[in-house]
């Protein structure tokens, strides 16, 4: 446990065994300013309105009764709060040094349980566009931060990679298909004929369709044959993107490997009555009493997505008893979510709770929705291009003769474009500009990047006192009010990381990473820090949570840039 929630531990309590309210991390707030306190507790008002007194008047009361607590060097009551203020140089010394650690922030919150997370979720013979970004880099960053407290996860790219679609997309090969173009660039010229598919269909193409996903699903030699050839070139492509964007899968596990379990979960559901043959060839799970739309498990023989999906949760829980499954997926499939939970649970799996939606707002185009069908996309990898081609051309300009220029360009240019996703709610729509996307001015992750190489440049040139330094123990004594400021943010850490991690919110870590730059940056350019111990002590500290956190955002620090 860090230093700052053991303090908070106290404080919480010694109030409850003074006012007998059980006190909660909602209580707790940190004040706009230093000559408020450094943490402040709500809980007077509360027991006004019990008491029908002045909140003022409980505050004072709670206040006199309060014991001395290590660590606080004051304890006012302030409009109805009870404020708290550090004993800096106690606080200080305990709090650096925590935070020099290579492991600073961590825990074991989540220990011995699994969690399982399904993200990114490609389509084969799809190109990924800027609409896969959210749910790719979101997932990726909550996969970190979970283990980092302590969880056990396991991450698998659900792809699309069954269904009618590839019905279509053998048929328009076997039309229209080029076995040259196919292998110079699989994703374009399949998605070309996907497209040129959508734009000609009709009953007969249709009606054909059917017929090959037929044959795919009977195991017809030529069916299965091409779908494997498109699965293999879409993944090859894939790989390198995935490469470019720091992001790894425990599996590629799709729909085509699940689908073998989907008679065992119809009959299941028939068995239990909880569905029913509309038509010889169509059954249906009823959901409309629960406010839902009905959900189909087979149409006309064939299977649909969400026997798919039933089929995956069920396998997932039987192999890896999850404590939670997340399904990293944006807010325009919430329907399909529920129906999913609702009919788990109408199965009867009391886990069913555990499977959760973490949704995301859709990026969008200025002039409207993305979609592949009518090949309205931009793609993922153009923009990563387009952003590693303008970090190096400033690197150019700015560090012409720095080493590995490439390298850093990749990971500045990457690392920009997951920042300024990550940086943002995850619920909100965001509508895709590329200019602000790839700006390397203000809240962004070059900014934060270079907080890190600037540390890292610090501590270089400090190597000459560090012997020196070793000799004498850091005296925290005389802070300003920047160094204080700084130091409670770097204390701040830990609560960040966990409040990210259970609340499945990476958003929060990167605008704590921005703030702490920000303080950085004012305690840096007003003071000298070359031989200081405590300032030096500072810098490290700062330097490690920079580090920490951007690797837990999937985004890689740069030692020169």
């Amino acid at each position: 446990m860090y230093f700052l929630k053991t303090l908070k531990k106290q404080i919480k309590t010694e109030l409850e065994k003074t006012t007998g309210k059980k006190i909660k991390e909602k209580n707790f707030s940190y004040p706009p300013n230093s000559n408020l306190g450094d943490l402040s507790v709500n809980i007077a008002f509360e027991i006004a309105k019990e008491q029908k007194i002045n909140p003022k008047q409980a505050a004072e009361e709670i206040l006199n009764k309060l014991s001395k607590i290590k660590g606080i060097k004051e304890i006012k009551a302030i409009n109805g709060f009870i404020n708290f203020y550090f004993d800096y140089p106690y606080f200080s010394e305990k709090v650096l040094n925590e935070a020099i650690e290579k492991n600073y922030g961590s825990s074991k919150i989540g220990e011995n349980k699994t969690i399982f997370i399904d993200f990114s979720s490609v389509n084969i013979a799809k190109p990924m566009h800027v609409g896969h970004l959210r749910s790719t880099v979101i997932g990726a960053s909550l996969y970190n931060l979970l283990n980092y407290v302590g969880f056990n996860c396991y991450s698998e790219n659900y792809l699309g990679d069954w269904g009618l679609q590839f019905g279509k997309l053998m048929y328009a090969y076997k039309l229209w298909g080029d076995e040259t173009q196919l292998e110079k660039n699989p994703i374009k010229h399949l998605n070309e004929l996907y497209v040129k598919f959508h734009e000609l269909e009709n009953d007969e193409l249709k009606k054909e369709a059917e017929q090959w996903l037929t044959k795919l699903e009977k195991k017809d030699k030529e069916a299965v044959e091409l779908w494997q050839k498109f699965r293999e070139l879409s993944l090859k492509k894939f790989s390198k993107v995935y490469e470019l964007l720091n992001v790894k899968f425990d599996s590629f596990n799709g729909e085509s490997f699940y689908s073998k379990f989907n008679e065992e979960i119809i009959k299941e559901a028939l068995n239990k009555n909880i569905a029913f043959k509309e038509k010889e060839k169509t059954i249906i799970v009823p959901l409309e009493k629960f406010g839902l739309t009905n959900a189909r498990l087979m149409e006309n023989g064939r299977t649909l997505y969400i026997t798919r999906e039933l089929a995956a949760a069920k396998y997932r829980k039987k192999k890896f008893n999850f404590y939670k499954t997340l399904y990293v997926v944006s807010s325009a499939q919430s329907l399909h979510f529920q129906q999913l939970k609702k009919i788990l649970e109408l199965l009867g799996y009391k886990w069913a709770n555990d499977c959760e939606h973490i949704k995301f707002g859709l990026f969008s185009l200025p002039e409207g929705k993305i979609s592949t069908r009518k090949g309205k996309i931009i793609r993922l990898q153009e923009v990563l291009d387009k952003a590693v081609e303008k970090a190096f051309e400033i690197i150019n300009e700015k560090n012409p003769e720095l080493e590995n220029k490439q390298q850093t360009a990749e990971k500045i240019g990457v690392g920009a474009v997951k920042f300024a996703d990550l940086s943002q709610n995850r619920i909100k729509d965001v509508v895709f500009d590329f200019e602000k996307m790839i700006s390397f001015e203000g809240n962004t992750s070059p900014y934060l990047q270079y907080a890190y190489v600037r540390c890292n440049a610090i501590l270089e040139k400090n190597k000459a006192n560090e012997q020196k330094l070793k000799k004498s123990k850091p005296n925290f004594s005389e802070l300003t009010n920047e160094e204080k400021q700084l130091i409670k943010k770097i204390s701040e850490f830990s609560e960040i990381i966990e409040k990210s991690a259970l609340q499945y919110e990476p958003h929060q870590l990167a605008q704590y990473l921005l703030e702490l730059a920000h303080d950085f940056s004012s305690f840096y350019e007003k003071y000298k820090v070359i031989g200081n111990n405590e300032r030096i002590l500072i810098v490290k500290a700062t330097s490690n949570i920079l580090k920490i956190g951007l690797n837990l955002l999937g985004i890689k620090v740069i030692k020169k840039m």
